[in-house]
């Protein structure tokens, strides 16, 4: 097999019609170029280069190898700087993962700062609620996931997996606009034991959250819907049909016949943290950690609208 790198001092001899300019070039000595373009000699048994007058030029057998090898050597360029975008967090891809709260506002925000700021980064995005996003990390399916933690229901966390604190989410109550209670200031759990609730999931490990608040306050929640689509259960408070908790996240995209209201419970918050590979996490992966620590202190300094 040919040496890529004596075929790299042949195409700079070529280059620069000079032993002596590809050496510089290159870093080498002049005679270590020469003693190179031997071995290639010998390993193709033919002449590559004629020396003469103003420096050495190429024979017919080195015109034909530096023609052929030129596109391997190209890739082989274009190998080596995608390898170096990738280490310096310029380049590759970057899978990433966030639930459908963080969507509404969260998400948005860092992509577009990350873009600015990371052009060159390839941006795989899904959706994936927090025990799927948490799996795809753990299994390297992910770079990258925004999940989220109850204090009731505490995240279980694979040992390949880190958790990075981004900001506490706090909890509201919504409420159809002409509700009983949607005068008050604050509300508690203890509150709101008759009412009807639309719970905004369907699934997971955080289905329990709702039903423990409510026990914990001396009640069983009356569930008569789950979804995973926030839209729906604005929709469905806004009807009359129930109430719902929602997290801060969402606030800025209330429907029209909705009140929401500032939930006093101490143990009940939700904590937005990422999850990253516990060891050699991507530089893009790093720098999009930064980007999102940024969001989450804007997002902690504005107070939600309501």
């Amino acid at each position: 097999m040919l040496s890529l790198h004596r075929l790299r001092i042949l195409h700079e001899a070529a280059r620069t019609g000079s032993l002596t300019s590809a050496a510089e070039a290159l870093s080498y000595t002049t005679s270590a170029v020469s003693q190179q373009i031997t071995l290639l000699e010998r390993e193709t048994n033919a002449r590559l280069l004629e020396r003469h007058a103003r420096g050495v030029r190429l024979t017919e057998a080195g015109r034909l190898l530096v023609e052929h090898t030129t596109a391997a050597l190209d890739a082989l360029d274009a190998a080596e700087e995608a390898l170096l975008e990738l280490q310096r967090g310029e380049g590759g891809r970057l899978r990433f993962a966030s639930f459908p709260t963080a969507n509404a506002v969260m998400m948005p925000r860092a992509l577009a700062a990350f873009r600015g700021s990371h052009p060159g980064v390839e941006l795989i995005l899904s959706e994936r609620d927090r025990d799927e996003g948490l799996a795809g990390v753990a299994e390297r399916e992910l770079d990258l996931a925004l999940v989220y933690e109850f204090s009731l229901v505490p995240v279980v966390v694979a040992p390949t997996v880190r958790l990075r604190p981004l900001f506490t989410d706090a909890v509201y109550i919504m409420l159809p606009k002409d509700h009983r209670l949607a005068r008050r200031r604050r509300l508690r759990m203890g509150d709101l034991a008759d009412e009807a609730w639309i719970q905004g999931v369907r699934s997971g490990s955080t289905l329990d959250v709702l039903p423990m608040a409510g026990r914990a306050a001396g009640f069983e929640p009356q569930i008569v819907f789950r979804t995973d689509d926030q839209t729906t259960v604005r929709g469905l408070v806004a009807a009359g049909l129930g109430i719902a908790m929602v997290p801060s996240l969402i606030l800025s995209s209330l429907t029209p016949g909705v009140v929401v209201r500032p939930l006093d419970e101490p143990t009940l918050t939700r904590t937005i943290m990422a999850a990253a590979p516990a060891s050699e996490p991507l530089a893009a992966a790093l720098a999009m950690l930064e980007t999102l620590e940024a969001v989450a202190a804007e997002l902690a300094d504005s107070p939600p609208r309501r």
